[in-house]
């Protein structure tokens, strides 16, 4: 081609567009200029409407802050948020160029995402599509899952491969779904975490996350939501000028005096659905509504309120009000906020019929779809609501820590093994399985190691004799620890073995949960019967000498937490112990699981740690292992009369009663040799 006056014009414009930073323009004026919606995408195909989404407004002027360096929306379905973010990753790269990273549930999510929404808006924007490479040719470095642009890219990433998760550091993070993202992959933790850590040394990072909320208490976006300011969108009725905040609860429809009722819907006229005013009663047709909404959107901008409307709630459960640098979140955006043509009450209330209907046959799948997808608030089972950690701190009782009761009479421990830590439950339990806190705290230390000195701490801890209410000491009978992590289970196992040897009046006990417990499973469970005429089949336990007890964890925390809530044997708690016990014990909810339809599991509430759970799960496994929920009251007294005695004449620590080992059979004729029978059997 002929190098010309206007040919040389053009490529100097094009080179200025692209190498040249371009002015800071707020992505509300940016997008109704440069993004254009393809056909395939929407119903409102052209040039972006910022009328069609004023709840959007004050979002995009969190995105576009340099104060705020994370951006959170819990919200409904199909309300225009996907596509929201392409824009925004579209204005990032044809404004202000860096590396982008989005995570997704799984890898498809994220093609899906790019072959979907991304290309076809970058396809149909002249201002952007010559700026991002949307082929996928090797030579240019594109692919189906990244995008590269001058100065940066746009790369997908699924959840559930540590090595996506752990990739390069990016100035910007989109987080699609949360609720739906690994917790916990490849046994590191959770993806979004991760994700964090790659923006962590970025200057101007900005993190968005944004979803719809699934379980209450374990959503990942109702907790990143409570890290912030909690934005919410009261809308200014036309008729009295009072506000609120859009609720379910003002939707009301017309039922038929008579007629053949529908099958699903019966008398109900969903067509007849208005909104009407709390303050006044005014009745909002779909018109007026979307009105009102873009009314109040547009009053609140000609007023300065950048945000549009939207009025913050709360500071951030983590946060002063004078932080530096805020997070921005906002929530209780329903589909009674929609502005879309198209769009409308009456089939919101269809939805909501169809979901009542089916919950009238036992199903209660559709009502929580209506909940998270149509309200964008978490469903909320009963077993949510049950355990509160301040009325549980509140309850605690003032005795001595490492001090037992007077009604204590059997002492445990369970262990929980972290890389960085151990933490430590003891536990006194008596007549009718009442137990008694006695210590709760943790040791730090590198545990993969056997010689740091966290071993000998916990040693001095666990062992040591306890102040008894009654009979002046008493001390644990048995202990119970977690060796279920592969990088510190050699360290675990040599713990038990020497311990086991040095201290003959405890039982000491390697454990592990079983991933496949669904509650069939009893707590305690004797230990898997070495093979020791076929040496391949010896685990890593075997060789260390170990026994490994496998715990049934979920019937373990259905125990306590009835326990906790008092509607079985009681468990007191030491108000003297860590401040953050109280947290941790109630950190995980029961609630469907999403991997096993059909089945309620223990879960962690996000960014709870629940190291306060696990302990106590396994001082309850060492006391079953020692038959305490067998125990009658002869068998209760006998151990009293022989604290009393050992208190008296300072008799030398029995041996406690061990669990009976299995009998050896002619494939399998060795078995460890078992120590001395149980105190109680004299």
């Amino acid at each position: 081609m002929a190098v010309t006056k206007s040919n040389l014009s053009r490529l100097v414009q094009e080179v200025r567009q692209t190498w040249i930073p371009q002015p800071k323009i707020p992505l509300i004026e940016w997008l109704p200029d440069n993004i254009k919606l393809p056909s395939e995408d929407s119903d409102n195909a052209g040039y972006y409407r910022n009328d069609y989404v004023p709840y959007f407004w004050g979002v995009m002027h969190a995105l576009d802050s340099p104060i705020s360096w994370m951006v959170v929306m819990q919200k409904a379905a199909q309300i225009g948020w996907t596509v929201l973010l392409a824009t925004d990753i579209c204005k990032v790269a044809a404004t202000d160029p860096a590396r982008i990273l989005m995570l997704f549930p799984k890898d498809e999510k994220g093609r899906l995402f790019m072959d979907e929404k991304l290309v076809p808006i970058i396809e149909g924007s002249p201002a952007v599509n010559r700026v991002i490479d949307v082929t996928t040719s090797r030579k240019g470095g594109s692919r189906s899952t990244r995008k590269k642009f001058p100065g940066g890219e746009v790369r997908t990433i699924g959840s559930n491969s540590i090595s996506n998760v752990k990739s390069t550091t990016a100035r910007r993070g989109y987080v699609e779904e949360p609720d739906d993202t690994n917790k916990d992959v490849g046994d590191q933790g959770d993806s979004i975490r991760h994700l964090r850590e790659r923006l962590k040394r970025m200057r101007n990072k900005k993190l968005i996350i944004g979803g719809t909320p699934a379980v209450a208490d374990l959503s990942q976006v109702e907790h990143y939501t409570k890290l912030g300011t909690m934005r919410v969108l009261p809308v200014t009725c036309h008729d009295c000028g009072e506000s609120h905040v859009l609720d379910w609860e003002n939707v009301s429809w017309l039922e038929k005096e008579g007629g053949t009722p529908h099958p699903i819907f019966g008398l109900h006229q969903p067509e007849t659905a208005v909104y009407s005013c709390p303050e006044c009663g005014s009745a909002w047709d779909d018109y007026r509504r979307q009105a009102n909404i873009l009314q109040t959107c547009k009053t609140a901008r000609e007023k300065g309120d950048d945000f549009a409307g939207w009025e913050k709630t709360q500071c951030g459960e983590d946060f002063e009000p004078d932080e530096i640098e805020p997070i921005e979140t906002f929530m209780e955006l329903s589909e009674l906020y929609v502005c879309i043509p198209g769009t409308g009450l009456a089939d919101v209330v269809r939805d909501f019929l169809e979901a009542e209907h089916e919950a009238k046959s036992g199903d209660e799948s559709a009502r929580i779809v209506f909940q998270n997808n149509k309200l964008g608030r978490p469903y909320q089972y009963a077993a949510s609501r049950l355990l509160d950690h301040e009325k549980l701190q509140e309850a605690a009782e003032d005795y001595p820590e490492l001090s037992c009761p007077a009604g204590g009479l059997l002492v445990t421990v369970g262990i929980d093994v972290q890389h960085d830590r151990l933490a430590i439950s003891i536990r006194a339990f008596g007549r009718n399985e009442e137990s008694w806190q006695l210590f709760w705290g943790e040791i730090d230390g590198d545990t993969a190691d056997k010689r740091d000195d966290c071993w000998a701490a916990l040693d001095k801890l666990v062992f040591q004799s306890f102040k008894h209410e009654r009979f002046g000491e008493i001390r644990a009978a048995a202990v119970s620890i977690d060796s279920g992590d592969g990088g510190t289970s050699n360290a675990v196992y040599h713990w038990v073995r020497t311990r086991d040897k040095k201290y003959r009046g405890v039982l000491v006990m390697a454990i592990k949960g079983d991933s496949n417990d669904f509650g069939t499973k009893e707590i305690f469970n004797q230990p898997r019967q070495v093979d020791f005429n076929n040496p391949k089949r010896r685990t890593k336990a075997d060789r260390f000498g170990v026994k490994v007890y496998i715990v049934g964890t979920h019937k373990a925390k259905d125990l306590i937490a009835k326990r906790l809530l008092g509607t079985s044997a009681y468990m007191h708690s030491c108000k003297h112990v860590r401040q953050d016990y109280w947290e941790q014990v109630t950190a995980e909810v029961k609630a469907p699981s999403k991997k096993n339809k059909g089945r309620e599991t223990w879960q962690p509430r996000p960014g709870r740690p629940n190291e306060g759970t696990d302990t106590e799960v396994y001082a309850l496994h060492a006391a079953h292992a020692m038959g305490m929920h067998k125990y009658n009251e002869k068998k209760w007294s006998t151990l009293e009369s022989r604290l009393g005695q050992r208190t008296l004449f300072s008799e030398p620590q029995q041996i406690p009663e061990q669990p009976k080992q299995p009998k050896p059979t002619a494939k399998n004729p060795r078995r460890p040799s078992q120590p001395a029978g149980s105190l109680l059997d004299s």
